[in-house]
């Protein structure tokens, strides 16, 4: 494994997705200042996880075939550029445009990054994609507290404080080039035909995969979003709202790297099932609790939500392994993409129903991801591992 470049690339996968993360909390604002309903809300964040997504599967495409270092760093710099003008929106549809935008900058630099990194993990891969991963749930993390920072301590506009460190976090990694600006895919031989056939794609459970992601993206991007809105609705001040969602997603970058390093002890399948059964238990109880226990069960909503976070990845990687670039495509952007045009859905239904009925409804969902789990079957070469 070779640290310091899966370090730098950590690091920009952090502010990547804090840079994301300050959306919930610019939200807030922005729905007062342009009076916005709460279904232009969950418009503006499917937005930018449409353009973040969708076109992901394409660029994990390209990167499994063509030497495209540069998409990393450069991805990083774009996506803080474009979220950092974001509290200088003089209108609702330039603030449509600036998320869309900034999905592009993300939607170049993940596939890309976490091929780099299972390159660069060895014989470590599980480990490495849950390093990986953990640095984007800690930046999704770090994101309400930026936000609540800039645009509460200092107003909407400081949102440009986002700028600098996305670009001196790019300048690193093209000053260090090495291992993370170039890299080749270096395959085995195939020897004879039974290799052959284990390398087909197995369709049906990376089918499965996806419409898990799918699932859990759905509920992880509304909690996010509405979270504080919902807080605040009762009675929580804006500020401890955006801790709590702090605390929320530090729950789940925790399990997400314990999750991956679980997997190879129990199986894929199991910390899948088993987490995702845990969700509706421990949100149920944090929607009616209040402090202290608020804080723990906060905690341990994200913590079963995100634990399958990394573990889903090496599995699409593992039923792709001459496609890593499109395994992370599939997973970092299909699933997250169609999972976060949910997020309007959700906000539909809060406008219908009330925030309070739609988090209920959300708390169910992931069993729904974890009976899909239990169908998966996993090919002879992956189960016998």
């Amino acid at each position: 494994m070779e640290k310091i470049p899966i370090l730098l690339i950590f690091l920009g996968h952090m502010w990547v997705d804090a840079s994301q993360g300050i959306l919930p909390i610019a939200l807030v604002k922005l729905k007062d200042v342009f009076a916005l309903t709460y279904l232009q809300v969950g418009i503006a964040t499917s937005v930018l996880n449409f353009t973040s997504s969708m076109i992901q599967p394409f660029a994990g495409y390209i990167a499994d075939r063509y030497r495209l270092g540069w998409f990393i760093p450069y991805g990083i710099i774009w996506t803080a550029i474009c979220m950092g003008l974001l509290g200088w929106a003089p209108s609702y549809p330039a603030l449509l445009i600036l998320v869309g935008f900034a999905g592009l900058g993300t939607a170049a630099f993940h596939p890309r990054a976490m091929m780099t990194v299972s390159l660069l993990s060895g014989a470590r891969k599980g480990l490495g994609t849950a390093i990986f991963s953990t640095g984007g749930n800690l930046g999704f993390a770090l994101g309400p507290i930026v936000g609540s920072y800039l645009v509460l301590g200092l107003g909407l506009r400081a949102t440009a404080g986002l700028i600098v460190p996305g670009v001196l976090i790019a300048l690193t990694i093209l000053l260090y080039r090495k291992n993370i600006l170039g890299g080749e895919v270096s395959y085995p031989a195939s020897s004879g035909s039974r290799d052959k056939k284990d390398l087909l794609i197995p369709w049906l459970p990376l089918i499965l995969v996806c419409f898990i992601v799918t699932l859990r993206s759905w509920v992880y991007m509304s909690f996010i979003t509405y979270l504080p809105l919902f807080l605040k609705g009762q009675g929580v001040e804006l500020k401890k709202a955006s801790l709590l969602l702090t605390v929320f997603l530090a729950g789940g970058a925790a399990a997400g790297l314990y999750g991956g390093h679980l997997s190879d002890r129990v199986g894929r399948k199991a910390v899948i099932i088993v987490s995702m059964l845990f969700y509706p238990i421990f949100t149920s109880l944090m929607i009616v609790s209040r402090e202290p226990w608020l804080w723990v069960l906060t905690a341990a909503s994200g913590a079963s939500l995100l634990a399958s976070f990394s573990v889903t990845i090496v599995l699409a990687q593992e039923l792709m392994p001459r496609n890593l670039g499109l395994a992370s495509g599939l997973i970092l952007g299909l699933g997250f993409g169609t999972g976060g045009l949910g997020v309007a859905a959700s906000g539909w239904i809060a406008d219908q129903m009330g925030l309070y009925h739609m988090l209920w409804i959300l708390a169910l969902v992931p069993v729904t991801a974890s009976l899909l789990a239990a169908f998966i079957k996993m090919p002879p070469r992956i189960a016998a591992r």
